[in-house]
């Protein structure tokens, strides 16, 4: 007896979407592993360094600034986010984000 089994066929992607899909989805799978996995504690206690010492340079930046604007520190912070990112490839996401979370706090810096 032949079990009737359908192809999924995704109708108007490209094979480079479904690269990219694949992709993206083996790199989720690797953070959470990183994050997560066996040696999850020493990991996440190397990542919560690095975003206190990426917000430590932000600050700094910021200090050194006489007036300090929207754009400006948000510049600052993309391309402080952009240096450590480079750097430290495994964090790259979790840079991403925290330079998102660092962005959305600006007013409460300029007070």
């Amino acid at each position: 007896m032949k079990k009737n089994v359908k192809k999924v066929v995704y109708k108007g992607m490209s094979g480079g979407k479904k690269v990219a899909i694949g992709g993206a989805i083996a790199a989720i799978g690797a953070g959470a592993y990183y994050l997560l996995g066996p040696d999850a504690k020493a990991h996440q206690k190397k990542t919560s360094a690095l975003l206190a010492k990426v917000k430590k340079e932000v600050q700094s930046e910021a200090k050194k600034v006489k007036e300090l604007s929207g754009p400006l520190y948000h510049k600052a912070v993309d391309v402080i986010s952009a240096n450590y990112a480079k750097q430290y490839k495994a964090h790259r996401k979790e840079i991403v984000a925290f330079a998102a979370k660092l962005k959305k706090e600006y007013k409460k810096i300029v007070k």
